[in-house]
């Protein structure tokens, strides 16, 4: 008896608050938005190539916590699931407000001489964690697209300063370069960098790389829209239920995802303290009744 009571204890004490940890909330932020089209060239806008990364990452995430041969399991939250406009404030708020364990914000780079190109990512300060992740999306990236590493840097950019989680602010590439356009416009390409995204986070966070191998390479490089929907247009229809910073729903920071996952951990933890007191009460009674004397009743 005394070591059934103590396994459970194990449970109680031990594996619940691993279970929870084990499930960490990511915050994915699309750059721009709206009014605010970022950098333009060649045909494209940042805010929607950035937007369908974010989607794809966001997909990936989902599909790893789904499957349990590998990988790890994720709450991925957007700052905005369609194309609005969101200011910087609003997407550190609502970082914070979520409580992320991680923020990453996904943009391309744009410059009036068409020769500028490369890949490069931003953290807030060196030797921090968002830095450690930094150096990760920026290897992962490069090895993914092949393009001009740029490197790893520092900036003093609001989404990267007013986040209370580690947080990366990765530049895709040069949207006015014709090279890195071409990357850029291939839903092919696009779904490479969110499986580059998706290996860097899981680097970070020690698991090893996992990609669900339905996800792998989703889209074409000559298809504008491919199964995670249309990325051209105003508006780029994503999932429902998805906290974003740009919902009119004030509720919305109830991720459906995330209820999900804390209820099923609250309603173990709640099955594992009953059965704990269950054993506790008829050790009680075991101890005045005595062994060997049948059940007694409460």
């Amino acid at each position: 008896m005394k070591n059934v009571l103590t396994r459970l204890l194990v449970l109680v004490v031990v594996l619940i608050p691993s279970l929870s940890a084990a499930q960490r909330r990511i915050v994915i932020d699309p750059g721009h938005g709206g009014t605010d089209p970022g950098g333009v060239g060649n045909g494209l806008q940042e805010k929607t190539i950035v937007l369908d990364v974010a989607t794809r990452f966001k997909a990936l995430l989902d599909a790893d916590t789904a499957n349990t041969s590998g990988g790890g399991s994720w709450v991925a939250l957007r700052t905005r699931t369609t194309d609005t406009f969101v200011s910087l404030s609003a997407r550190a708020a609502f970082s914070n407000n979520q409580g992320a364990d991680r923020f990453m914000s996904i943009h391309a780079n744009a410059f009036g001489d068409p020769a500028a190109h490369g890949t490069e990512t931003f953290s807030f300060a060196e030797g921090t964690t968002g830095a450690a992740l930094r150096n990760l999306v920026q290897s992962e990236m490069i090895a993914a697209w092949g393009l001009t590493n740029r490197g790893n840097k520092t900036a003093n950019f609001a989404v990267l300063r007013d986040t209370a989680a580690p947080a990366v602010l990765h530049e895709l590439a040069f949207i006015t370069n014709a090279t890195d356009a071409a990357k850029l416009g291939s839903a092919t390409e696009r779904q490479k960098a969110a499986v580059a995204h998706l290996r860097a986070i899981q680097r970070h966070f020690g698991i090893t790389p996992f990609v669900p191998a339905a996800l792998a390479l989703t889209g074409s490089t000559d298809q504008a829209s491919d199964d995670l929907g249309p990325i051209t247009g105003a508006s780029v229809q994503l999932d429902t239920g998805d906290g974003s910073a740009t919902s009119d729903d004030p509720d919305n920071g109830s991720h459906a995802g995330c209820a999900t996952s804390s209820g099923a951990s609250s309603a173990f933890t709640a099955l594992a303290l009953l059965g704990l007191a269950t054993l506790v009460r008829r050790r009680r009674h075991w101890s005045r009744t005595g062994p060997g004397r049948g059940p007694v009743r409460g």
